[in-house]
């Protein structure tokens, strides 16, 4: 570099000899009649001075709009490579590997898709064909579901396919590229979260598509309420990990069938837009039809009304979120199911406010004994209902009175003995009163605190004589004279030996357990085991009446009823494994003992 720059500073200087060293001498003269001294090099006069300076100007502003101007092209550049142009375009023929995904359930779906469009078949096969659906237009489809310990086949009348890949009609391209699953991606989106529209839908729908292949890679919806400051409601993911496009075998469809005794599925007990066959119809834009009318058949059904259209619009994302819940955990072929009931409007932390109002049990609530086993041989199954001394389930609403219920029902077990008649006691009676002793009314309570207010007072009344179930506090008014029921002590039950032995010899329990899943929220029937049903004493949040067990595959299962209305369950009851203690029904079940007078 120091000896390229030599030269070419020698080869300036020479080039100043010759034609250019008249004008030198000239300069030369004028410097000596001014007495200046000698500028070496070129001299310019003044004015050729001012003309340069303006020059100067004039090429630094060219500059600066050159500069400009690139940077200007090559923004422009980089946003074009970062648009997407190119709507995808989706095979008619194909098979796929997908995942279905709602996050804050923490529900993870595996389904396999075979699709031939032109031929009017498609086939689902969800958890590697424990369920499978067999979509026929123009002829018989199929449902292969399993019942109790066994697959069986299902027949329905014609179909229509359930497309996994959404209309890209109202989909418009985003700028900006994501990586999702470690694929670049482009990104289309559908925007409906500007305000409530008439078929509830608040939120983004955007599908993400590989940069190279326009394939796409991800199905992403969530919700909003706008009208509680962007606060989630509802969201799920599509992740599409496997896509052939191309024809499929035409045994694809039909080989598991011709092997099996389908029989008809016989008439629907789920309103048509509710049928799990419908979940991908649902889960996209274009299916907003079958989900308003969904929503409309909900609140008929279920007497529903709301304030305005801003709730309702809330209200049926929430619903349709837990309609994808209850049809997914029904595919995984579990020993019980779900189904929508008059809490499918609701978010599980609602439930949890309405239902619970968790209190904290004392690790020592005072009881004076603890159940011991009986020296008598246990039968297989026990009911109390089948016995008497179990009254009618009832609903407790949106109070968190729940506790009384466990404790009336107890109680009202233990007169029935003594009497041989069955008597409504008043869970009012207890929300009214029994402030003093630690209750909260609809804020949660204990049974062994209620307990200690009915061994203080000589008992309790009946509904008949201080009145109906009200959903919320009210005046005490508890007359002793028309008191039933005086208790002396209550007893603690722990541990599934003990439970049981109590069921037979003693009479129904109160039980505290965990109630917060929201598998425990749409139960509807069958033999109750989800493992993450917690026991610890902490984990108990509602309180219930255990009326007997039963067996099933050789497993016991505790007979429990609930206070959420008819519309829960098996008519108001739920059957819950014993095995590993699901739930906490043995953590800390008591039931009182009468006074010798009440007998």
């Amino acid at each position: 570099m120091g000896r390229g720059s030599k030269s070419t500073k020698k080869h300036g200087k020479e080039s100043l000899v010759g034609t250019e060293q008249h004008e030198r001498l000239l300069d030369e003269a004028t410097y000596r009649e001014m007495d200046l001294p000698l500028e070496p090099g070129f001299h310019r006069s003044p004015q050729q001075k001012k003309q340069t300076v303006w020059c100067s100007f004039i090429w630094v502003g060219i500059g600066l709009v050159v500069v400009v101007g690139a940077f200007a092209i090559l923004k422009v550049s980089r946003q074009s490579d970062e648009l997407p142009t190119k709507k995808p375009i989706f095979p008619t023929q194909y098979e796929a590997s997908l995942t279905f995904r709602m996050p804050y359930v923490g529900l993870v779906e595996p389904v396999f898709v075979h699709v031939d469009e032109p031929a009017g078949l498609q086939k689902l096969s969800y958890y590697g064909g424990v369920d499978e659906y067999i979509f026929n237009t123009t002829g018989p489809s199929y449902q292969l579901l399993p019942v109790i310990d066994a697959i069986q086949c299902f027949q329905t009348d014609a179909s229509p396919l359930q497309l996994v890949f959404p209309n890209m009609t109202a989909f418009e391209p985003m700028y900006g590229k994501s990586v999702i699953n470690s694929r670049n991606c482009y990104s289309w989106k559908f925007s409906v979260d500007s305000k409530p529209d008439a078929q509830g839908r608040l939120g983004v729908y955007t599908l993400y598509v590989d940069v190279d292949t326009n394939e796409p890679v991800r199905f992403h919806y969530i919700g909003h309420n706008v009208m509680l400051g962007g606060s989630h409601m509802d969201e799920y993911i599509l992740d599409y990990e496997y896509i052939r496009a191309g024809p499929i075998a035409p045994q694809i469809f039909s080989y598991r069938v011709a092997s099996m005794n389908c029989t008809p599925m016989g008439p629907d007990v789920v309103d048509a837009p509710l049928r799990p066959t419908n979940d991908f119809h649902l889960r996209m834009p274009d299916g907003e039809t079958k989900r308003a009318d969904a929503f409309d058949a909900f609140m008929a059904a279920h007497e529903k009304a709301y304030l305005d259209d801003s709730e309702r619009a809330r209200r049926e994302s929430i619903f349709h979120a837990n309609v994808q819940y209850i049809n997914a955990m029904n595919r995984q072929g579990n020993s019980y199911t779900l189904a929508v009931n008059h809490l499918a409007d609701k978010t599980p932390d609602e439930m949890r406010r309405h239902f619970h109002a968790k209190a904290h049990h004392a690790k020592d609530n005072g009881a004076q004994a603890v159940h011991t086993l009986s020296s008598t041989s246990l039968p297989e199954e026990f009911d109390w209902r089948n016995h008497g001394g179990v009254t009618p389930v009832k609903d407790q609403g949106h109070c968190g009175s729940c506790w009384t219920f466990g404790t009336t029902g107890a109680l009202e077990g233990q007169l029935f003995k003594a009497k041989n008649e069955t008597i409504r006691l008043s869970q009012q009676n207890l929300i009214d009163c029994s402030w003093d002793e630690g209750n909260n009314a609809c804020n949660g309570g204990l049974d062994y605190q209620a307990y200690r207010w009915i061994i203080k007072h000589g008992g309790l009344e009946t509904e008949a004589t201080y009145g109906s179930y009200k959903n919320q506090p009210g005046f005490c008014h508890f007359n002793a004279s028309r008191a039933v029921a005086p208790v002396a002590s209550f007893v603690n039950v722990s541990g599934i030996p003990a439970l049981n032995d109590a069921l037979v010899n003693v009479g129904p329990l109160s039980v505290s357990i965990d109630a917060a899943l929201p598998s425990f929220y749409f139960y509807a029937g069958g033999y109750y085991n989800d493992i993450e049903c917690k026991s610890g004493l902490d984990d108990l949040d509602h309180s219930v009446l255990a009326v007997g067990y039963t067996t099933y595959n050789g497993e016991k299962y505790t007979l429990v009823k609930n206070s959420w209305s008819t519309h829960w369950g098996e008519k108001g009851y739920i059957k819950i494994a014993q095995k590993n203690n699901i739930c906490g029904v043995a953590t800390i079940a008591t039931y009182p003992v009468l006074q010798k007078t009440a007998a």
